[in-house]
């Protein structure tokens, strides 16, 4: 579980997530949870889902629902935010986590 004070390193840790590979695919809640798992984050999946939501809400990723489920694509200006182009309040780069 992460706690509220912790939810801008999160967002940015999804964003950072979406943008490995090059970017340009979808990402199921699950599968980015996992994936933040592996690199010591751990999340819970309602807090995924909610980071989920909070960036398609800032137009940083684009969201679809299929059975309880969301899925994430990261937009343009997210991987602008990710690459350090822009700004966005309420999104952090942690210091400690390292997702290259």
């Amino acid at each position: 579980m992460i706690l509220p004070d912790d939810i801008p390193y999160l967002r940015w840790a999804l964003l950072k997530l979406l943008a490995s590979e090059g970017g340009g695919y979808w990402a199921a809640d699950g599968t980015l949870m996992r994936a933040l798992d592996k690199v010591g984050f751990g999340p819970s999946l309602d807090q995924v889902r909610g980071a989920i939501k909070w960036l398609s809400d800032q137009a940083l990723v684009e969201m679809k629902t299929a059975n309880q489920s969301r899925s994430a694509l990261l937009l343009q200006s997210g991987l602008d935010l990710v690459e350090g182009r822009s700004l966005v309040p309420g999104v952090k780069r942690p210091l400690h986590l390292d997702l290259e």
